[in-house]
């Protein structure tokens, strides 16, 4: 007799079975909004701290007379700090930098005549007028975090908001960077930067610096990119 229910209670009944069941349904309901919730917490985090970056930027950039440059890699899910002259040249358009070179590239061949090793020596300059900055105070190089990417970089320099490159490049040189400018003098170039779950692009946080008054923005909405400067009249008053 004892033998025989030994071997019955060894056995797992449907009724506890049942039990455990729902007590794994219940663990899975409580923490998959808790994971989202992380998550979400990541990205706010990341997006407020980029908020904080260019408010400090601006200040930054008045008092000690320089340019600082914003380089988003896309590809690569970071932005990092760069520094270079106060007196840097920055488009409204990408046809106004056109237009720009042509006219340089005019002018220089019709005082010299460049060799190919003068015009990469430009090329090079022009590039090393950046450098990363040494202790400025706060983090120059951010990584996103894992679960988050750059949905978009969008500034007046390009024609449209830039994207990450739908495949990965072969080579990092030819991965995918655009910039974004703060001023000597204190003014920010108008930049948005939308920063989203990687598994769900409608997820996610934008940031806008407005370039007249300075403010920086954080919105969980997915807004108009320059929805923020409507209100700047497009035209002249009427003066009678």
């Amino acid at each position: 007799m004892t033998l025989g229910r030994h071997r019955r209670r060894a056995g797992i009944s449907l009724i506890e079975i049942v039990v455990v069941i729902a007590i794994m349904a219940v663990v899975l309901g409580i923490g998959v909004p808790s994971l989202a919730a992380i998550f979400d917490l990541q990205q706010r985090s990341a997006a407020r701290e980029l908020a904080m970056t260019y408010s400090f930027l601006v200040n930054e950039a008045a008092m000690r007379n320089v340019t600082f440059r914003i380089a988003y890699h896309l590809d690569e899910n970071y932005y990092q700090i760069e520094v270079g002259d106060p007196d840097t040249l920055v488009f409204s358009d990408p046809e106004s930098r056109a237009q720009f070179e042509a006219e340089k590239e005019e002018r220089q061949h019709r005082f010299s005549e460049r060799t190919e090793e003068q015009a990469a020596a430009d090329k090079q300059d022009a590039l090393d007028r950046f450098a990363g900055l040494t202790a400025p105070g706060f983090q120059t190089k951010v990584q996103l975090p894992s679960n988050s990417t750059f949905a978009w970089v969008y500034t007046p320099q390009y024609d449209s908001p830039q994207t990450p490159s739908e495949e990965p490049p072969e080579n990092q040189e030819d991965a995918k960077v655009v910039y974004s400018y703060v001023f000597a003098n204190g003014r920010a170039e108008y930049t948005s930067v939308r920063i989203v779950d990687a598994t769900d692009p409608e997820d996610g946080y934008t940031v806008e610096v407005e370039p007249l008054s300075g403010k920086v923005s954080v919105e969980s909405e997915v807004t108009e990119i320059g929805a923020s400067m409507a209100w700047i009249p497009t035209d002249s008053p009427d003066i009678r």
